[in-house]
């Protein structure tokens, strides 16, 4: 039976088996598979076995899935794949054993089929754009700050004229 094996940035460690053709992903609790972990989305992809091959689909998550630091929308597990779902390390042990000392690394697919399902941000609710806010500038202040360095050193200026 497939199964995948994970690591968080924190170092704690699960495993979990695959253990029907469909098998969502996720931190909510209603999830076939759940990791809890704060970088993982609620619903945040699947694993779906088509007979032969196992393929994790993104399902519009926040923090995405990355093969080799490229973000990908769906993958064809290859086993001892290593992939990362949000900031979780994740290695896939496929039905056969591995044929060379190293691993085989994930294969993305081409998006037919179930993969090709264009994902609509859209409809996510509650996470808005990662913009930073513009701010008002701040030169006006610095302006103000100057003329008034400059009213100060009249001031003195003056002042120490009027004494002599």
């Amino acid at each position: 039976m497939a199964k995948i094996q994970f690591t968080t940035p924190e170092g704690q460690t699960g495993e979990a088996e695959l253990t029907s053709e469909r098998v969502p992903l996720g931190r909510a609790e209603d999830n076939a598979l759940v990791i809890a972990h704060e970088s993982i989305s609620s619903h945040h992809g699947e694993f779906v076995f088509d007979g032969s091959t196992w393929v994790f689909t993104d399902l519009g998550s926040t923090n995405g899935t990355f093969v080799s630091g490229q973000r990908v929308e769906s993958l064809e597990m290859a086993n001892g794949g290593v992939f990362n779902i949000g900031h979780v390390e994740v290695v896939f042990i496929g039905d056969e054993p591995q044929a060379d000392a190293g691993y085989s690394a994930p294969q993305t697919i081409s998006h037919t089929g179930y993969g090709a399902t264009p994902i609509d941000k859209s409809r996510r609710k509650g996470f808005g754009p990662k913009t930073k806010p513009k701010g008002h500038g701040y030169a006006p202040l610095y302006v103000l700050a100057i003329l008034a360095l400059g009213g100060c050193a009249y001031a003195i200026y003056s002042a120490m004229h009027l004494t002599a």
